[in-house]
């Protein structure tokens, strides 16, 4: 269960149960993400992310798309995980990439299996919608 525009920010804040990793924003201007996303224990790893995204951060309580913001949030966060791993995987194509991104823990079969929660994430929100409209047109 998601949560709702309305209750997107408390207090200025996402809900705990629903913190992004810290390197989903707009404002960085960091080419690559951080030394974080590539530590398996990080708060800000692959493995949260990929926590944070099962617990279908898209979906409200009351069973509607989350609000645009939380929306953008969630595809901003796979979009740049999904690149960090592409990054990591040919290295050579990136001249600049530091350290952290070319020595990275994860295997290339990381970005499928992503690919597989997120595949998870819009079946469940397109089966909900099927559902609702159904509902509707009874």
């Amino acid at each position: 269960m998601g949560i709702s525009g309305s209750d997107l920010f408390q207090d200025g804040k996402l809900p705990e149960d629903y913190v992004p990793p810290e390197w989903a924003t707009w404002q960085s201007n960091d080419i690559y993400l951080p030394e974080a996303f590539y530590s398996t224990t990080s708060s800000s790893s692959l493995s949260a992310l990929k926590q944070w995204v099962t617990q279908d951060p898209i979906t409200s309580a009351d069973n509607r798309l989350a609000s645009y913001q939380q929306v953008e949030l969630v595809v901003l966060s796979i979009g740049l995980a999904l690149r960090a791993l592409w990054t990591a995987q040919f290295p050579e194509k990136y001249v600049d990439a530091p350290a952290h991104v070319i020595d990275s823990p994860y295997s290339f079969s990381e970005y499928e299996e992503l690919g597989n929660t997120v595949e998870g994430l819009i079946v469940g929100y397109r089966e909900m919608y099927a559902s609702s409209f159904s509902a509707s047109v009874l």
